[in-house]
């Protein structure tokens, strides 16, 4: 059964049975009461007679009985053998209505000829001094006739209501599966498509069913950014390792050839290999660094003083490099939430980098914000083009492929350095003019202490 033939069905049947419990005990207790209402006024009737035969009066028992008379019913005198010994009444078919004595006090109701009586018996003495029941009876037709009519009224608002609940249940239904139906009908596609496709939200009601289709949605993001990446990474590193593959290949089938008899081929072969078999080992270290930093996560991270981390690093550089570095700093402690490795592999990048394409003193300085920390790195290099600016955070991205690959670059440092950055929310930006050197500044939240 289908979720929402069984929301309908539920709803419908929870409701009809709440509407006929509550009609039904409406209309009991309405019918209870417009008895009892009855019973009480045709008792206080009964009593002020048995009053006023009681007060001696010179008016006889059948003359009382008469001043009490009601519209529409009989007083009577029953005396113990349940016979009527007097009876003043309305209408004379009242007359054969039957009788019967009782000692105590009662009230019922009874049915005559198709028409429905109130009677209230309560015993009193009659002229004679013996024991007999002054009985009133009234004819509550009427009373009856509007309790079956409202009894009607309930059926009929009843039938109503259970039809317009049974659309609307439908309607319901149909309101709270949509977004299920939607979340089927787009993983039906991603299944036949192979796409990444995300629901549709309406409206921003914040109930069950929209979390759970922002909740999808969000999956499907992270899945296509995952795949993405998956495919960009299989694209990168099958782009990049197929040069030297191929190199490689080249100098095998040469050593086959002529490695034997030619010497000079084969120390040429033999260094060329082992050149690309180096570059292709770096290749596959950055592709791993790349990955890694991708994966660095909230729980690695600790709270220290970076102040002495970039002095150290700083430090540890200049003794491999052959140029200057100058550190701009003004603070001594300024603890921050960092992966220590990850933040150190990031200056690293950016020294290297920066190392790579200037010949002068590399400027490092460092800046403490209210809410954050700022690390530029500058040289007085080269610099960057304008038009490609934009991309020199993107992999395998090279301004000068031919110089890098006498660099050694691999394209892949500035964009490790970014990922590295933005896993510590943080944010990196590049200025710099053709000519005039470049400058790479970062800027990570703070932690106060």
């Amino acid at each position: 059964m289908r979720l929402r033939t069984r929301i309908q069905l539920s709803t419908t049947v929870v409701l009809i049975v709440l509407l006929i419990v509550a009609n039904t005990s409406i209309y009991f207790i309405f019918k209870n009461s417009a008895i009892t209402s009855e019973i009480n006024r045709l008792t206080n009737t009964s009593n002020n007679t048995v009053i006023e035969l009681n007060k001696k009066s010179n008016l006889s028992m059948e003359q009382v009985l008469q001043a009490y008379l009601i519209s529409n019913g009989m007083i009577r005198i029953v005396d113990q053998n349940n016979n009527p010994t007097i009876q003043v009444t309305t209408n004379n078919d009242y007359r054969n209505i039957p009788s019967k004595y009782d000692d105590d006090q009662f009230e019922e109701v009874i049915q005559y000829k198709d028409s429905m009586f109130v009677v209230v018996s309560i015993p009193t003495f009659n002229e004679n001094g013996a024991i007999v029941n002054l009985q009133v009876v009234e004819n509550v037709d009427i009373l009856f006739g509007n309790i079956i009519d409202l009894k009607w009224v309930f059926v009929y608002a009843t039938v109503i209501v259970i039809i317009i609940l049974f659309l609307t249940s439908r309607l319901l239904g149909r309101v709270i599966t949509s977004p299920i139906q939607r979340l089927t009908q787009t993983m039906d596609l991603i299944e036949k498509d192979g796409s990444f496709e995300k629901i549709l939200i309406t409206h921003e009601a914040k109930d069950e069913l929209t979390e759970m289709a922002m909740t999808f949605n969000r999956m499907i993001k992270r899945l296509e950014k995952s795949y993405t990446k998956q495919e960009q990474f299989v694209s990168d590193a099958s782009h990049e390792l197929k040069t030297p593959l191929t190199v490689i290949d080249s100098y095998v089938k040469l050593l086959k050839r002529w490695g034997k008899d030619r010497p000079d081929i084969l120390e040429e072969a033999i260094d060329s290999i082992a050149s690309e078999s180096s570059r292709m080992k770096y290749l596959t270290e950055q592709f791993l660094q790349l990955a890694k930093s991708e994966e660095c996560i909230e729980n690695e991270k600790n709270t220290v003083n970076i102040v002495p981390i970039v002095e150290e690093t700083i430090h540890r550089l200049q003794q491999a490099y052959k140029h200057e570095i100058h550190l701009k700093n003004e603070q001594h402690e300024i603890h921050m939430n960092i992966h220590e490795e990850s933040f150190v592999q990031l200056l690293v990048i950016l020294l290297d980098n920066a190392k790579k394409y200037s010949d002068n003193q590399i400027k490092v300085e460092l800046k403490e914000w209210k809410k954050g920390v700022s690390i530029s790195v500058t040289d007085k290099g080269i610099g960057i083009p304008f038009e490609a600016q934009a991309h020199v955070f993107d992999r395998l991205y090279r301004v000068d492929k031919t110089r890098n690959r006498k660099t050694g670059g691999s394209g892949l440092g500035l964009s490790i350095a970014k990922r590295i950055v933005e896993h510590h929310d943080g944010d990196i930006t590049l200025e710099s003019v053709e000519g005039n050197g470049s400058t790479f500044t970062f800027t990570l939240p703070k932690l106060e202490v």
